[in-house]
């Protein structure tokens, strides 16, 4: 069972940013980041992460995506991760993909802002309900950069 739930972010800081929680993975969950614009002020979550789509929201806030080559297209990139009770990385990404081959340099950046954005992200700020619902559980983040793709290629 597959739940889209399309989210724009109000605030400021997070313009430009779409998340959407899906149920997916057997042991998992997939959570959709669309980037629409540069995060220019990457903030670790102020609020606690009580659900799925907080949890998404606090991982797009955390992301900066790097800035475009404009001789490229954006780059999408997924990866996957699980959490202790505490809201800690229960290790590190198990896997950093890109749907679409890369230049060395752009897995290089790319690797390096999913990095920096975990880090700032942790610990997740997990209620006791949320932290005992999702520790030992692998999210597969995907990033979908939609920044200098035209309409008909995002829909």
């Amino acid at each position: 069972m597959t739940v889209a739930c399309p989210v724009a972010i109000a605030a400021s800081l997070l313009a430009g940013l779409v998340v959407s929680p899906s149920s997916g993975l057997a042991q998992g969950m997939i959570l959709n980041i669309t980037i629409r614009s540069p995060n220019t002020s990457p903030m670790p979550p102020a609020a606690a992460v009580n659900t799925l789509h907080d949890l998404a929201q606090a991982l797009a806030g955390c992301w900066s995506p790097p800035q475009l080559d404009p001789a490229r297209e954006a780059v999408d990139v997924t990866f996957q991760i699980s959490f202790k009770r505490s809201g800690e990385l229960f290790g590190k990404p198990q896997t950093v993909i890109f749907p679409k081959p890369v230049t060395p340099r752009q897995r290089e950046r790319y690797t390096l802002a999913v990095a920096e954005a975990l880090d700032l992200c942790s610990p997740m700020p997990f209620t006791d309900a949320m932290g005992g619902a999702v520790a030992g559980r692998v999210f597969r983040v995907n990033l979908i950069d939609v920044r200098n793709r035209t309409r008909a290629e995002i829909q």
